[in-house]
């Protein structure tokens, strides 16, 4: 009994890495596109709005990795 409900929970943790996982693929596709722009608004001469916009992405791509160390981190801690 107590080898399923090890098992049980370690299915609901690996569910929730591949929730953040699959999250953090999306969120970075967006973020992607986000940097590209920033960087030709900043190569055409935009250099202010493009210059935000790159901060953002770095920003996001930021929390985004840390998002995905944490959850991949807690999935390891318990094995």
């Amino acid at each position: 009994m107590v080898l399923k409900a090890e098992k049980k929970e370690n299915l609901v943790k690996v569910r929730a890495y591949k929730k953040v996982s699959d999250q953090n693929k999306k969120v970075n596709k967006i973020n992607l596109v986000v940097l590209a722009a920033g960087l030709l608004l900043t190569v055409l001469g935009m250099e202010k709005v493009g210059s935000y916009l790159l901060w953002t992405g770095m920003f996001v791509l930021f929390i985004t990795a840390i998002s995905g160390i944490l959850a991949s981190g807690s999935l390891r801690r318990q094995r």
